[in-house]
């Protein structure tokens, strides 16, 4: 006799198949078989006497009665989630496991010491981490938070201002001594320097610079283009050109005089910061503890430079 909790286990299955793209992504997520996540979805046709999926060898697709019965089981895990949050709130004590992404070069700027930080607080908490340029599905991929730079945000999540990303232009003292001995007091001579770009900029090859009211945008251009800053900012320090990389990338390297800031009166668009998180009404105390955790730690002064 089937139990309750089997066909929550093929729906589940189901809603996995659908989310991941593919039974064998599915298998991955749920830690079991290929073939036993193909065995629970065609359990629960059976069960349901109805076609769930369509299958072909390219893609797999919701039927209009899949589409139906997998409203009803994202709201049952839904529930599920919030009554173990619920349970988990009222503990006392912050452990368990924390899933968080963020930008690649957070991870290679201050989130290691952010978590470290946290850690020596809540040795119990465990982190899973993803570093990625690409801005994942919180709810759909099973995050628990997101650190995103971004203007705005899916109106279902929860975004905790923390502060803002400035860019510097810096090149190395050496470049700029064979380059630009005089040094630089209007944007337009950026446009005979030799520009690191990074294709992740929609305005890579065009930067918009300001001083209070005055608006200038110059073409720039180099024979190196790096999508990842930790390019940028080696290639800079070996002077290959000039680079436009955030404060929080480069802050000891302008402090011991490594790079120069050019141009330092005028500024390159920012960019808002965010902790970003779904809007649950029980957040887990572990999850309540590193929220607060993590707003407190960008206002601390020892921090506050590095989104400010």
């Amino acid at each position: 006799m089937e139990t309750n909790s089997g066909r929550f286990d093929q729906a589940l299955a189901l809603l996995t198949v659908v989310e991941c793209g593919s039974f064998t992504r599915a298998a991955g997520r749920l830690g079991v078989s290929k073939a036993l996540v193909s065995k629970q979805v065609q359990a629960l046709e059976a069960a349901l006497g109805v076609r769930l999926l369509h299958r072909t060898t390219r893609r797999i697709a919701l039927t209009d009665a899949g589409r139906l019965y997998l409203d009803h089981v994202r709201q049952a895990r839904d529930l599920l989630g919030d009554g173990e949050r619920a349970v988990s709130a009222v503990r006392t004590e912050v452990d368990g496991l924390l899933r968080l992404t963020a930008p690649t070069s957070f991870g290679d700027a201050f989130l290691v010491d952010l978590l470290a930080d946290f850690r020596a607080r809540h040795p119990q908490v465990r982190f899973d981490i993803d570093l990625s340029i690409e801005q994942r599905d919180l709810v759909g991929e099973g995050f628990d938070f997101a650190l995103r730079m971004a203007r705005t945000h899916d109106p279902s999540l929860i975004a905790r201002p923390l502060g803002v990303v400035r860019e510097r232009i810096v090149a190395s003292p050496d470049y700029l001594a064979r380059h630009a001995p005089g040094g630089l007091d209007d944007p337009v001579q950026l446009s005979s320097l030799e520009a690191l770009r990074n294709r992740a900029f929609r305005d890579e090859g065009q930067w918009t610079l300001q001083r209070g009211e005055d608006s200038v945008t110059v073409p720039v251009h180099g024979g190196l283009a790096i999508n990842h800053f930790i390019g940028m900012r080696r290639a800079a320090l070996r002077g290959v050109g000039i680079a436009r990389l955030p404060s929080y990338l480069v802050i000891d390297e302008l402090a011991s005089g490594r790079l120069v800031a050019l141009l330092p009166d005028w500024q390159l668009p920012t960019a808002p910061v965010a902790l970003v998180y779904p809007g649950r009404e029980h957040l887990p105390l572990r999850a309540r503890a590193f929220r607060d955790f993590v707003v407190a730690w960008f206002d601390d002064p020892a921090h506050a430079a590095l989104l400010r």
